[in-house]
């Protein structure tokens, strides 16, 4: 999923997907937040020494009819908007899913040089909480990238519109999926929390590091957060030296609300702008 592109900016399109978590491993504990050279980190507090915090799982953090809205910045350039919406609950053969959507859009400024227009759709089972299908919709410059994947949970299989199909461990989740699966799950501060993942032809174990708290101040408001930090092995802008921190509410709702990105072509912030709850 990750884009080799001159200014793959917007593609944050498709990272405001990631995130992380299907169990909670509680004999793992992650070391502080000492020696950060990225500057992401620093504001991030962990418990106290000996102390152990675990942020309960969350039932309905989210409902149909939310929509986020992020400004995407590239150092001092405003580029864009993102957003992560979930448009509606629907029928999909028989079963009923959450209709969950991110796109991306680079603004006026940003499109004379490099236009962006990215959308990935998601249909997620509302009482498995896995997914069922994914689709993706990219124009980035002179480029297009089209595909979807049908999730076949009782085969446990991936097919891809050209007719490929992967095996897929239970219950697996998708690009976009896991961050909503994450907003459901127990947080253990210091801690990491893993899912089951597909993307790329391919199914894999994600790793997040739950860092610790923090208090954050957007454009839509102040929040007290937790932060997580996806452990990324994808290569591309987000090698081995890049960094993605994701700061979610520390309330029912584990809103995301920012996003800072440490990576080979510079610095990326997403910012929350403005939000509506669901009904």
């Amino acid at each position: 999923m990750a884009l080799a592109l001159p200014l793959p900016i917007l593609a944050l399109g498709v990272l405001l997907a990631l995130a992380s978590a299907v169990a909670v491993n509680g004999s793992e504990t992650m070391p502080g937040v000492v020696g950060d050279t990225t500057g992401l980190t620093t504001s991030i507090r962990l418990p106290a020494s000996g102390q152990r915090e675990v942020l309960p799982a969350s039932a309905h953090p989210f409902r149909a009819g939310e929509m986020l809205k992020f400004s995407v910045e590239y150092g001092p350039i405003q580029a864009g908007y993102a957003y992560l919406e979930v448009p509606e609950l629907k029928d999909w053969q028989g079963h009923p899913v959450y209709h969950l959507l991110a796109r991306a859009e680079s603004n006026n400024f940003f499109s004379k040089i490099y236009r962006v227009r990215n959308r990935i759709d998601s249909y997620w089972d509302t009482t498995g909480r896995f997914s069922w299908r994914y689709a993706e919709d990219r124009h980035e410059g002179p480029h297009r990238f089209k595909d979807e994947i049908i999730f076949d949970q009782d085969r446990r299989e991936a097919r891809y519109e050209n007719g490929q199909a992967f095996p897929i461990p239970p219950q697996v989740q998708d690009a976009l999926s896991s961050f909503y699966y994450t907003r459901c799950q127990p947080l253990p501060l210091g801690g990491t929390i893993l899912f089951d993942y597909h993307a790329s032809k391919k199914s894999s174990p994600l790793m997040v590091r739950i860092l610790g708290r923090d208090r954050v101040e957007t454009p839509a408001g102040r929040f007290n957060c937790v932060a997580i930090e996806p452990v990324l092995n994808a290569g591309g802008i987000f090698a081995s030296s890049g960094r993605l921190v994701i700061w979610i509410t520390d309330d029912e709702r584990r809103m995301p609300v920012l996003m800072k990105s440490k990576v080979t072509i510079g610095s990326i912030n997403v910012v929350l702008v403005d939000m509506r709850s669901g009904a």
